[in-house]
């Protein structure tokens, strides 16, 4: 079938070279010989032309020459443009590229390029500055090679496998690229040291929220003890819907690995929590006293209960002093597992960051939101110990000030953004309502990427029905390399569809040769297709747009290659540094990242900082 369709190629463009080459001949041959005063009867046919030509009964002015190298350059010129516009090859960089024609390109991405994602966001009342972009990039289409864009309505979801590129090609770019203030979750250090510089240069000041000290070794001098803090006490501010609120990001972020769950101990060790919570904060206690009831459980002053009853919280003192008169083992069972949810409370290294003292600064959410808005880091490393609920709960409150703030706003959304990058979201933001939450994100100007793994991970975190709502609300989804869940791959291949073959069958027979054709539907991408999806493509899956094959632009062939390289040489310990092939695919190793232009040392003047590592 390919080498008939090669045939047929190849017919065709002989056929049309053929009449380019007649039609030239016939404007040069008519122009020119009017251009050159010569008189002589030129026939209106071209292929007389070229016989009277060849007989000699025509002669062939210095005109014509003229006028058909200007046609020929001409010619040239627009075939040179269509083939830039098409990414500049005659050959396809991966053989999975064959399959874009078969998906949607041209028109169908309108809504998804710079004109379409700028005529967006001047529909949503927002004034871009024309060096402003117009959404959040996603990655350039392989047939057409047109940049990408997510709008500032949409909600972003990647599933990636790791060592696929999706710092490099998602993360990064679109923190340096935001016009707003950003907040970044990650369990890693990279996309912190390749960005904070950055967007320090740009006028956003930056936060790095680290109480398990994953960028503590840095080799700059300013990475020091934390010199901030985020007190949620404080945050909570009295409401019991936050106190609930917080009680639930400690109680999300149990992963479960030390057994199997028990509904009633989870559920009241989450009241509990929520009750202490609440007390703490009306008290304007450090949330470090929590720590200290919940390992008093039978403690005869029942300090929280009276602070509750004393700020006319009779009906939370109530349920309070009822788990407190509770049986010894029942009791013992709802306090244990509160210990566990808000264990990471007792640990000396977390408890600089969630507590005033030693000159540190609080963190003003609505001064990070104001003006042009801040940066704000939030890492937490896995299992015992974790910060992810401390991180989870910080990235809720910055969310939900946005979410107030935007209410003061033209037509109820920040002018300026907030873009919220959860990277490792399943195992640093383990944030129970998130699939619920997310589509009301986009219409208060949060826009919000979720970047996962697998599948299967998010269902581990959200459960099946969360992680389904979760797809389904996120109008821009990224299937990027490394995926090997086959029957969440399926559902990605039925829903590419297929395409139309025609197959051309030739019989020989003693009567003679006889073809016959036929039509059929072969798939465009088969799971085996996207489980080896290569380094540098991607699936793009955008609501109301058939899904297209995408080429994705790493950090290193982009604009900014050379702040983020001085960022990086700046933050890192091993210092300087140049990329990996680890880092680097041969996909994306293309000129523009050799060595002598990949790593620059210059070291940015870095604005207005907040630090605190």
């Amino acid at each position: 079938m390919a080498k008939l369709e090669s045939e047929d190629r190849a017919v065709l463009i002989g056929t049309a070279a053929v009449a380019l080459g007649f039609a030239i001949l016939f404007v040069a041959m008519h122009v020119g010989t009017a251009l050159s005063g010569v008189t002589q009867d030129v026939p209106g046919n071209p292929i007389a032309i070229l016989i009277e030509l060849v007989k000699g009964d025509l002669t062939w002015p210095f005109g014509a020459t003229v006028v058909g190298l200007v046609l020929l350059l001409l010619v040239a010129a627009v075939v040179w443009l269509f083939r830039r516009r098409r990414g500049g090859r005659t050959k396809t960089e991966h053989p999975v590229d064959k399959k874009a024609q078969h998906m949607a390109a041209g028109s169908a991405l309108a809504p998804l390029t710079e004109q379409g994602a700028r005529a967006k966001a001047k529909d949503l009342g927002m004034k871009l500055r024309p060096i402003d972009p117009p959404g959040v990039v996603i990655g350039r289409s392989v047939a057409g090679n047109e940049r990408l864009y997510g709008s500032y309505e949409d909600l972003q979801l990647d599933i990636w496998g790791p060592r696929q590129g999706k710092s490099t090609s998602r993360v990064i770019p679109a923190i340096v690229e935001a016009i707003g203030p950003v907040i970044v979750t990650s369990n890693k250090r990279d996309v912190v040291d390749a960005t904070r510089d950055v967007r320090a240069d740009k006028g956003h000041p930056v936060w790095v929220f680290d109480p398990q000290e994953i960028t503590r070794d840095a080799a700059t001098p300013e990475d020091a003890e934390p010199t901030w803090y985020w007190d949620p006490l404080a945050w909570v501010g009295g409401k019991a819907l936050r106190a609930e609120q917080l009680a639930g990001h400690f109680a999300d972020a149990d992963d479960l690995t030390e057994g199997s769950k028990d509904t009633f101990f989870e559920s009241e060790a989450e009241d509990l929590l929520a009750a202490l919570f609440l007390a703490g904060s009306l008290a304007k206690k450090p949330i470090t006293d929590v720590w200290r009831w919940i390992t008093d459980d039978a403690s005869p002053t029942r300090e929280a209960v009276k602070i509750l009853r004393d700020n006319g919280r009779a009906s939370v003192a109530d349920g309070l002093n009822m788990q407190y008169a509770a049986h010894p083992q029942q009791r013992g069972g709802v306090f244990g597992t509160a210990k566990k949810m808000a264990r990471s409370l007792k640990m000396d290294v977390i408890q600089p960051w969630v507590t005033p003292g030693d000159g540190r600064t609080p963190l003003d959410i609505e001064q990070f939101l104001a003006g042009a808005g801040g940066t704000l880091y939030c890492l937490s490393l896995e299992g015992r110990g974790s910060a992810a609920p401390l991180v989870s709960a910080l990235s809720w409150a910055v969310v939900e000030v946005a979410m107030r703030e935007s209410t003061k706003q033209p037509g109820g959304r920040l002018t300026r953004p907030l873009l919220a990058v959860l990277d490792e979201a399943a195992n640093v933001v383990r944030w129970r309502d998130l699939p619920k939450q997310y589509s009301h994100f986009g219409s208060r100007g949060i826009v919000v990427m979720t970047i996962l793994q697998s599948w299967a991970q998010g269902e581990n975190c959200w459960g099946r029905g969360g992680m389904a709502a979760l797809w389904s609300a996120a109008t821009i989804k990224v299937l990027g390399g490394g995926v090997d869940d086959v029957a969440f791959l399926r559902d990605r291949s039925e829903a590419i569809g297929s395409h139309e073959v025609v197959s051309e069958s030739v019989t020989t027979s003693r009567g003679g040769r006889s073809r016959s054709t036929s039509a059929g539907a072969s798939v465009t991408m088969s799971v085996s297709d996207l489980q080896s999806l290569p380094r540098g493509r991607a699936i793009l899956f955008a609501s109301g747009i058939s899904p297209t094959l995408i080429r994705t632009e790493s950090w290193w062939n982009g604009p900014e290659k050379k702040t983020i390289q001085a960022s990086i040489d700046r933050h890192n310990p091993v210092h300087p540094r140049k990329p990996t092939l680890d880092d680097m695919s041969t996909s994306d190793a293309t000129k523009s990242n050799t060595p002598e232009n990949v790593v620059d040392l210059r070291k940015p003047k870095v604005a207005q900082e907040v630090r605190g590592l």
